[in-house]
This record gives structure tokens, C-alpha cells and sequence, in this order.
């Protein structure tokens, strides 16, 4: 199969949304370029030109959604999928077509990611939204554990990135999360597991992702990703048992997976969690920047 190429004869990425990412730079490239053009007649023509496209293209959008939505039986499910789809929605946003402002939205991605917030006793709260900029704070239990409010920020942070990305900004309050494991998941990429989708309730898999060790289970018809091993023996935890939303490990430690990974027995243990979504059906967790050396490799095959 041939590799997908932009109009300049670069690469394009073959992701969707990777791929109107890559294109916008190459507008903004372009803008940049006119800009500079020492013309100002030139300068204001191929301005306009640009303005001219959009608007051609923002109309034939607007369209083409007008006839989804009357379209009858299955119309308004098809004009919502493409409301949730990122690309689509990427490009309504541009045009200024999305029936939805931008505090419903945001708060539409809160309410997205609070059952997972939920999952791991916390919750997050929308302080305000003054001039496109959002405050929030995290709330409950994920408070007192570091890695689990740095795992909570970042499934926050990527809910909102997805469904904002006219969001000024904003920023995350109530966290006592390490500046340094806040760092390691700066540039967290998103990777589905695969087969976590089919696991039944009380079941678990294990996987492999970027060299780590995953252990991913379903607790309550809630999914959960864990590094597979434990903290107190470095056992893989796939090697013990899961009973109840408890997993137990070979040599006896217990954690609860509803509760962020923490030990029932010993307040100063508890699993490395990974932050997980669903989306659309599809399991992903991100995995964080973690340089090699720290890897730490499990005591059992």
C-alpha cells in the first residue's frame, strides 16, 4: 500500500486526526509565508483567495450536515457520530458550524471522563470559565496518591484537548501529584489494548505496550489499567489472582481495583495505575515517557 502524501510531496500521517494536524501546520506555514510576501497587493489577493476557500468549503460543510440531519430514519444518529468524530468536529470548529458552545462542550468531556474519575474515588469540578479559560479541581480520594492524581489529570487533560481544542487553556487544582511523574506523561501517547473491549466482567488481561508490562481488567463493568506488578514483591500481578475487584498477588498482597490500586492491608502500597478511556469501544491507555533504566523488570516471567 502506498504512503498516503500531502500536496507538497511530504509524507502525510495516515492517522486522521495526525494528518489534520499535519495539514493545519502546513496552512500556518503558508500564512506565515504570505505574510512576509513584500507585495502588499499579492499579499492581500492570496488572502483573500484563503478566505474565499474557507468559506466555499465552510458552506459545502454546512450543507452536507443540513442533509444528514433530515434525512430521516438514522439521519440524526449519523449527525451525531460525526459531532463526536474528532476530525469533524476539528473542522465544524474552524468554520464556526458546531451547534455546541464551547462551556457545553467542556462540560460534555467532564462528564465524558467523571465515571472513570469516580472509578478511582475522585471527581473533578469546573471552578470557572472566564475569557476561554478553565479552572478546575480534582476532587476525592485521588488527592492522596500521586500517581493516581497525575494519572486522573491526564485523562481530564486529554478529554478536554479532544473535545475543546478552542480552549484558551486552563488549569488542574487540588493535585499533590510529583513534579517529575507530571513531567514523564507530558508527552503521553495513547494506545489501544487490544481484546480489553471483549473482557467480561471480573476478567483481566495482561499486554505489552512501549516495553511495558500492562495489566488491564474490567471491575463492576469499569475498566482498569495497571503496571503488571507488584509493588511489594515485584511479581508480575497476572500470576495471582483477581476475586471481587481485589487482585492478589503470588505472594499474598492484595490491592483493590476500584479504589486507584491501593493495599487494604498497607496504606504505603499501591499498583502504578495508567489513565484509560473509552473511546468510541476502543480501550486506550497513555503510556508516559518512562526512560528504560526505570523500567523495572518483573521478578517472574
Amino acid at each position: 500500500m502506498s504512503e498516503p502524501h500531502s500536496s507538497n510531496g511530504h509524507s502525510a500521517p495516515a492517522d486522521p486526526v495526525a494528518g489534520m494536524n499535519h495539514h493545519g501546520l502546513r496552512i500556518q506555514e503558508i500564512v506565515g509565508q504570505i505574510d512576509a510576501m513584500p507585495n502588499p497587493a499579492a499579499r492581500a489577493l492570496m488572502q483573500e483567495c484563503m478566505e474565499s476557500v474557507l468559506a466555499f468549503y465552510g458552506d459545502g460543510i454546512a450543507r452536507m450536515l443540513d442533509l444528514v440531519k433530515r434525512s430521516g430514519i438514522g439521519g440524526q444518529k449519523a449527525y451525531d457520530d460525526l459531532l463526536h468524530d474528532n476530525v469533524v468536529c476539528g473542522l465544524l470548529l474552524i468554520h464556526g458550524l458546531h451547534p455546541h458552545d464551547l462551556p457545553t462542550r467542556l462540560r460534555q468531556a467532564l462528564d465524558k471522563v467523571r465515571p472513570y474519575m469516580e472509578s478511582h474515588g475522585g471527581n473533578v469540578e469546573l471552578l470557572s470559565l472566564d475569557h476561554d479559560f478553565a479552572r478546575l479541581r480534582l476532587q476525592g480520594s485521588c488527592k492522596t496518591c500521586p500517581s493516581s492524581a497525575v494519572t486522573l489529570e491526564l485523562a481530564v487533560r486529554h478529554a478536554i484537548e479532544e473535545a475543546c481544542p478552542d480552549l484558551a487553556g486552563f488549569e488542574v487544582e487540588g493535585q499533590i501529584a510529583a513534579e517529575a511523574a507530571r513531567q514523564s506523561y507530558s508527552q503521553a501517547e495513547w494506545v489501544e489494548v487490544p481484546g480489553a473491549a471483549q473482557l467480561p466482567d471480573g476478567g483481566f488481561l495482561t499486554s505489552q505496550a512501549d516495553g511495558l508490562p500492562l495489566f488491564v481488567c474490567r471491575v463492576h463493568n469499569r475498566h482498569y489499567a495497571y503496571r503488571d506488578r507488584c509493588p511489594a514483591c515485584n511479581v508480575p500481578l497476572h500470576l495471582g489472582a483477581l476475586k471481587d475487584g481485589v487482585i492478589t498477588c503470588l505472594e499474598g498482597h492484595r490491592f483493590s481495583v476500584p479504589d486507584a490500586g491501593r493495599s487494604p492491608d498497607e496504606a504505603s502500597l499501591h499498583l502504578d495505575p495508567f489513565p484509560l478511556i473509552d473511546e468510541h469501544g476502543a480501550i486506550k491507555v497513555a503510556l508516559a515517557a518512562v526512560p528504560a533504566e526505570t523500567k523495572p523488570e518483573p521478578a517472574i516471567a
